[in-house]
């Protein structure tokens, strides 16, 4: 998940220089100001892989990539650093001038929230879903779920770009206005109907009538496994819960009222692993449908979905020597992809070329193709360019901590640093209840000594290998529980 892309400030070179001089190119991580705000300065340039290079007159180490670099402490105000690279007599100077602003910053702004003067009744558009604040940042306000069209909600305030809406007495949210329209009969509490689960084959339902639809929030626990969905404005009126026929995952199904117009669908697991599951809306039934378990763990058994980041007009991350994170991130799927068709399985790729689908193309291929589990590959730019950053592994939902975790531990037997085991990650792959998911990524392009790796196709297999080897791992994980 690039944070940065390199970009080149000056293509620097003597007035001088003759066609035999090596090449030398500065580049900057920030915006590409003259102006900074921090002590240090991270200098990043690339020259000629057989070149030497030196910043301000110390001689720096050049990676095979051409890339090299230096921390210069700077002092308040101007500095000028001078960089060099040679070839035998051959050389080439440039000089760059950064200016060290050591003045206090300003504190950043809140977005403002005006509290409606009267209550607008609003309906949720297809795609519409729930965050639990106003806040945000590149990947959006943290989300709670995404929810039906067609949901009637009360909004008492908003940003420029959010409704707060009351989804109960006591409990709020925030739903983006493109995803809303003016409407509604507003949020009136309401009496449950009749429940009942039944197996249907490849799924567990459960079934829940009520008089409309309502807001509703779904999350997963795992110890023990469960699922729980809280519906806003409701009122247990339900007197039978009906199983009629026996079910593989479900073990039992409860309900809590946790507040007067708060009920708490429990969903009690057989297994200690899920393989996902939906809730929508059937007309005004509540539908939620839990995956059977696969008949078989095996990997030929399996349909696997796999998603390299990025691709056409968007390249990602874009390391120092020129190398786009699209072109690194696919090599690597395509690896992992002929390694898990040799053994067997079956695998759906959201790109297999220099592709660029949007993030609901790619959930949708998955969707369609009702894969048993999905990863998707990206690799990292932020931080210092000096050192390795490391691998990391994220994920949304804590079901899939596991999953994460074993690939994450994969990627680390490498000798690789460690940067991570992220969850409740806001990426929109990570998002899917539907099935098991995952997001690995698996080195910084910002890093020269990693950057380094990832231009080396032999060492991309390896890291291939070691992702294919997580999965595996986790599917000996899952078998081990049963």
């Amino acid at each position: 998940m690039s944070r940065f892309i390199f970009a080149a400030a000056a293509l620097l070179t003597a007035a001088t220089s003759l066609a035999s001089d090596p090449a030398l190119k500065i580049f900057r991580d920030d915006e590409a100001t003259d102006t900074v705000r921090r002590s240090k300065f991270y200098l990043v340039a690339v020259t000629d892989p057989d070149a030497t290079a030196s910043v301000n007159g110390a001689e720096t180490h050049v990676y095979k990539t051409g890339s090299f670099g230096a921390e210069v402490n700077l002092k308040p105000g101007l500095n000028t650093i001078t960089v060099s690279a040679a070839r035998g007599n051959d050389k080439t100077s440039a000089s760059l001038d950064i200016f060290y602003d050591n003045s206090p910053a300003k504190p950043a702004s809140e977005t403002p929230v005006t509290n409606l003067q009267k209550p607008l009744e609003i309906v949720s558009l297809p795609g519409a879903y729930l965050q639990f604040g106003n806040g945000g940042d590149r990947l959006g306000g943290s989300k709670m779920n995404y929810i039906d069209p067609d949901i009637a909600m009360t909004a008492v305030a908003e940003t420029p770009a959010l409704y707060k809406v009351a989804l109960s007495d006591n409990r709020y949210a925030w739903l983006p206005k493109e995803y809303a329209t003016a409407g509604g009969d507003g949020a009136e509490t309401v009496n449950t109907g009749s429940w009942s689960i039944a197996n249907t084959g490849k799924t567990d339902r459960i079934t829940i009538s009520l008089p409309k639809r309502l807001p509703y929030y779904s999350r997963t626990l795992i110890d023990p496994s469960t699922i729980k969905i809280s519906l806003y404005g409701a009122t247990n009126n339900s007197n039978w819960i009906t199983q009629r026929s026996e079910t593989e995952m479900i073990d039992f199904v409860d309900f809590e009222q946790e507040e007067s117009d708060v009920l708490t669908l429990v969903i009690r697991f057989k297994d200690k692993y899920q393989w996902g599951y939906s809730v929508a809306y059937d007309g005004n039934s509540l539908v939620v449908d839990v995956r059977h378990r696969p008949s078989s763990l095996k990997l030929k058994d399996l349909v696997i979905g796999l998603d390299a980041g990025h691709g056409g007009k968007y390249p990602g991350a874009i390391s120092p020597s020129g190398l786009t994170e699209k072109e690194v991130n696919l090599d690597i799927i395509l690896n992992v992809a002929d390694m898990l068709r040799r053994k067997g399985a079956k695998v759906v790729l959201t790109r297999d070329g220099d592709t660029g689908p949007s993030m609901s193309e790619r959930k949708k291929t998955w969707h369609d193709a009702g894969v048993d589990i999905a990863l998707s590959v990206h690799n990292n730019s932020s931080g210092n360019p000096l050192t390795t950053m490391g691998t990391s592994a994220y994920y949304k939902h804590i079901s899939n901590r596991a999953f994460a975790s074993a690939l994450h531990r994969s990627m680390l037997s490498l000798g690789l640093k460690n940067f991570g085991l992220t969850g409740n990650f806001n990426f929109s792959l990570n998002g899917p209840t539907e099935y098991p998911n995952a997001l690995v990524e698996v080195l910084f392009m910002s890093s020269l000594p990693e950057e380094e790796l990832l231009a080396d196709p032999a060492y991309r297999k390896k890291l291939a290998a070691k992702i294919v080897e997580g999965l595996e791992n986790y599917l000996d994980e899952v078998k081990r529980s049963l």
